[in-house]
């Protein structure tokens, strides 16, 4: 199926998928052959207020101070923020923790 077939196809899709014009093929087959949104593709589509309501009924305090991605990170924590990103990106070896005899100019 051609990538245009595919965005129009996401265009008529109930509920409704977020920001489908920028979604890459294969992106797009997988959220049309799910049966039902994750969690996190609900919550995207939320409005504040509704994601306000949901914070104050899981008994969270000022909430009505917060904004959109505040609330959104909250609710539904990321992996990336919370350090729990397993791909160790950031991870880098100590120079001096290393043999000075291997370093040669």
């Amino acid at each position: 199926m051609p990538l245009s077939e595919l965005k129009q196809a996401a265009k008529n899709h109930i509920p409704k998928i977020k920001q489908y014009y920028i979604k890459s093929r294969a992106e797009l087959i997988s959220i049309l052959s799910m049966e039902e949104f994750t969690d996190i593709m609900k919550a995207e589509k939320m409005l504040i207020d509704e994601l306000r309501k949901e914070a104050t009924s899981r008994g969270y305090k000022n909430v009505w101070k917060m904004r959109r991605a505040d609330l959104m990170e909250l609710l539904y924590p990321s992996s990336h923020k919370n350090g729990q990103n397993n791909d160790h990106a950031q991870k880098h070896d100590n120079p001096e923790a290393g043999e000075s005899q291997e370093v040669r100019v």
